[in-house]
């Protein structure tokens, strides 16, 4: 029911309050604990949940107007001759709710994921492996059938293209691109399985084969991109935490020839078909894109207009819609900036843009102690440094899309963040 972003989407009544009563279950259970080495990660969260709804918040006018662009609020608002009443922060309260709705379902998914034990983190893995085949193969099916087909699950989606189980075939290729990397922890790590390390190589080969042309055929070029990141972080992490064989060192240098060979021959396969509809959009002219660099160009005056706190969750249709320049007028709307980066700063001004330096400060370090510091040969370390690699993707992903705005990719990215954060510093082993 998570599959799309659109604050309209019918099942998000079913979704949210459902979301919010996890949430009282997951806290019923919750034990002290379960949050050491971890509380960065709630702390995280709660905060941006804070952030939000903050804007929501009846404050003084005069405290809204040291905001930059009220000045059409505040004319509004005289003329209705309630200027001096209190009211939100916010530029659209209705979006804000909804903006704020949407973040129980992340929240829901780390509170019961901190009360996973090691053991029970790496069994989620091969669960969303799963969750992906099953979305790549409602995606073939899709391309197969109908363009309005009841494959697609939502009525605002794009049509013809393999989206699967999202409403979006950007989120639905970069959810693949995530598979790479956990596919590589399958293959490379087998003790306490209950399947041999050939077996499960073999399923993770013949899963990446599929992934490969699905990706392409999505005509997603973020899910392009963000798969060739996948791919050689997949490599590296199966080349540092393969176990040790016969000719181990001559089998591990060849494993990301193999790897660079068959994505190689799968691309020509899929361009020979003519199927490989993400490639030929990067040689095809494209207004789309253009006028998306041309959107980001014109939104910047934005940040200015409403310095320092922006003009508030949920806020960006109707803000925009106010400066959008006459050159950028047509028969559609911009619901979404596709930047992340950047709507979240226009959204929430210095204050968004703390958090997201704190975050990235967060990762980068993280990053490197896992992959510098810690013993690879632990399960919980190569389980974070697989969750690096996945953040990765889901960073470059939302600098020309909104992937982690989709309820489901959110609680994903959450689970992500657990696993990001579960191994602890021990000194390495000898």
């Amino acid at each position: 029911m998570g599959g799309s972003s659109r604050p309209d989407v019918q099942s998000l009544a079913l979704l949210n309050p459902l979301m919010i009563a996890l949430c009282g279950v997951a806290l019923l259970f919750l034990r002290p604990e379960q949050l050491e080495g971890k509380k960065s990660l709630l702390a995280g969260i709660l905060l941006a949940i804070l952030m939000v709804a903050t804007y929501l918040l009846p404050i003084s006018a005069q405290i809204v107007n040291f905001s930059g662009g009220a000045g059409d609020v505040a004319t509004i608002r005289a003329t209705a001759d309630v200027s001096g009443m209190a009211r939100i922060t916010s530029m659209a309260p209705a979006a804000a709710w909804q903006s704020l709705f949407f973040l129980f379902a992340p929240l829901a998914v780390l509170l019961a994921a901190l009360q996973l034990n090691r053991d029970d983190l790496r069994l989620s893995v091969p669960l969303l492996i799963a969750a992906g085949a099953i979305s790549g193969v409602i995606g073939v099916l899709q391309l197969a059938g109908s363009p309005t087909g009841p494959l697609y699950i939502y009525q605002i989606t794009n049509s013809g293209s393999a989206v699967g189980l999202f409403a979006n075939r950007n989120h639905a290729a970069v959810f693949l691109a995530c598979l790479f990397p956990m596919l590589a922890l399958f293959a490379a790590k087998s003790e306490g399985a209950s399947l041999g390390r050939n077996t499960r190589q073999l399923i993770a080969m013949a899963i990446a084969i599929i992934l490969i042309p699905l990706i392409l055929v999505t005509g997603s070029r973020s899910g392009m991109l963000t798969a060739a990141v996948g791919l050689i972080g997949a490599v590296l992490l199966y080349v540092s935490h393969a176990p040790s064989y016969r000719g181990s060192i001559k089998a591990k240098s060849a494993t990301p020839i193999w790897a660079v060979s068959i994505l190689v021959c799968l691309v020509l396969v899929t361009v020979y078909f003519s199927r490989a509809e993400a490639i030929e959009r990067i040689f095809a002219e494209d207004g789309g894109a253009r006028d998306r660099a041309d959107f980001w160009t014109s939104s910047l005056q934005l940040f200015w207009r409403y310095f320092p706190l922006g003009f508030g969750p949920g806020g960006f249709v109707s803000t925009f819609q106010i400066t959008e320049p006459l050159a950028l007028l047509d028969g559609a709307y911009l619901n979404r900036l596709h930047n992340d980066w950047l709507e979240t700063a226009l959204t929430f001004g210095v204050p968004g843009i703390l958090l997201m330096l704190a975050g990235v400060g967060y990762y980068i370090r993280r990053s490197f102690v896992l992959w510098m510091r810690m013993d690879g040969a632990r399960s919980a370390v190569a389980l974070g440094r697989m969750a690096s690699i996945v953040i990765a993707i889901l960073g470059i992903a939302s600098m020309s899309d909104y992937p982690l705005r989709t309820p489901a990719m959110a609680g994903f990215a959450a689970l992500v963040l657990v696993w990001f954060g579960h191994a602890r510093q021990v000194p390495k082993a000898g």
